[in-house]
């Protein structure tokens, strides 16, 4: 049984495979996120040594800490993708399916 679950059916025991399913299922084209404005990596070197800086002025210490800053902006409260589909992260293990949120599935 694998590890990671999405609602959608996606299911994987890599976390950071499962963390690129929902970057790009919520990441729209243009980068915009619920705040408006423009969220991406800056590659150009945009950040002080050791760390990673988004668009929006955000310097993170690590790239999980900028991966959950991007998520962040980016998953709107309804779940829903830019694919149309809700992707929740569910606990199979759970029993009738709760979500890890603590909220039925």
């Amino acid at each position: 049984m694998s590890c990671f679950h999405c609602s959608c059916g996606f299911a994987i025991d890599d976390a950071d495979a499962f963390g690129d399913h929902l970057r790009l299922v919520f990441t729209p084209d243009d980068d915009a996120g619920n705040d408006g404005r423009v969220h991406h990596e800056l590659d150009d070197g945009g950040a002080p040594p050791g760390r990673h800086a988004c668009a929006c002025g955000f310097s993170a210490g690590g790239i999980a800490e900028l991966d959950d800053h991007l998520l962040i902006v980016f998953i709107p409260s309804d779940d829903t993708g830019i694919d149309g589909q809700k992707h929740l992260v569910v606990d199979p293990s759970t029993p009738g399916g709760w979500r890890v949120q603590g909220t039925p599935g």
